[in-house]
């Protein structure tokens, strides 16, 4: 293990209690091995497929950890309240859909809320990220950048992505909108949720560069403030969609984390903050490589306000 840690391939974290007769309680969330290089001229969806490879070579343990903390996290701040679409869930027979699913964690959030019967579909560029045990969910795989099959067209009573618009780089997640806006039926509603990025509320120094590293990775691979939740209702309006709406919601991390929440609220935000960072020193940005190659651990080590 030392020599592991001497490499650089896992990270030593200091025991959780150090007086004598404490037990320590320790677990190894990441674990990457790097190929990334950067090419003069290199298309900004290749560094956006780099983020991709990243998750890949770690076996996408960290990333599925990660999402089903952040997905606790989200859950409490949103009291409970994963649908804010104005649609009766408790109906019998809704078909809905998360696009970017990942291992299922928000259909599965939203399947022990409700009673009712319904239809769950969860569908991901990454097929691997599918779980075993499938709970009554259908996974698919299908790039949300590709129009949608046929039979799914205007299908569903609810289509919802969270956290997964930056993958439509190269180009603006308009086109990626206007695909999904071919699945709902009439009456039908789609919900986005995206990170605020680009103007943040106020924090630690250690998330406010995190943010402004995420803002500049993102404006890198030509997404900018498009793929962020600032521009989310003019780009549903674009589509075509009526009756936007949008609804902010402040996610207490770190430090002003509920305490039964705080280890899952930084190891859900801090997880993709070493991928990310791997898309920002392709594209250079205003960070150097150190600054870069630590962001990770600050954010870890909770240098939140």
């Amino acid at each position: 293990m030392n020599n592991l840690v001497k490499s650089g391939i896992v990270e030593d974290y200091p025991p959780l209690l150090d007086k004598k007769g404490s037990y320590t309680a320790q677990f190894e969330h990441e674990v990457t091995v790097s190929t990334t290089t950067t090419t003069l001229g290199e298309p900004k969806g290749a560094t956006m497929d780099n983020f991709m490879n990243m998750t890949k070579e770690a076996g996408h343990t960290p990333e599925i950890h990660g999402l089903i903390d952040l997905h606790a996290v989200y859950n409490d701040a949103m009291d409970g309240q994963l649908i804010l679409a104005p649609i009766n869930v408790q109906e019998p027979g809704k078909r809905i859909l998360d696009s970017g699913t990942a291992d299922g964690t928000w259909l599965r959030g939203v399947g022990s809320s409700l009673s009712a019967r319904r239809r769950y579909f969860g569908s991901d560029i990454e097929a691997e990220l599918f779980p075993a045990r499938l709970d009554g969910i259908t996974y698919f795989q299908q790039s949300f950048q590709e129009p949608w099959p046929a039979e799914l067209k205007n299908s569903f009573d609810l289509v919802h992505v969270r956290g997964s618009l930056a993958g439509s780089s190269p180009k603006r997640p308009v086109k990626v909108i206007r695909h999904l806006a071919s699945l709902p039926k009439p009456g039908g509603w789609i919900q986005l949720m995206e990170m605020n990025a680009f103007s943040p509320p106020s924090n630690g120094p250690a998330m406010t560069d995190f943010a402004r590293m995420a803002s500049e990775a993102w404006t890198g691979i030509g997404v900018g403030d498009f793929a962020n939740a600032n521009q989310l209702k003019p780009m549903l309006e674009e589509a075509g969609l009526q009756n936007v709406a949008d609804r902010r919601v402040v996610v207490e991390l770190g430090k002003k984390a509920k305490p039964e929440l705080r280890a899952q609220s930084i190891n859900g935000v801090s997880a993709p903050v070493k991928p990310i960072s791997a898309v920002a020193r392709d594209l250079g940005t205003s960070f150097s490589r150190e600054q870069l190659d630590g962001l990770q651990g600050r954010v870890r080590a909770g240098g939140w306000s």
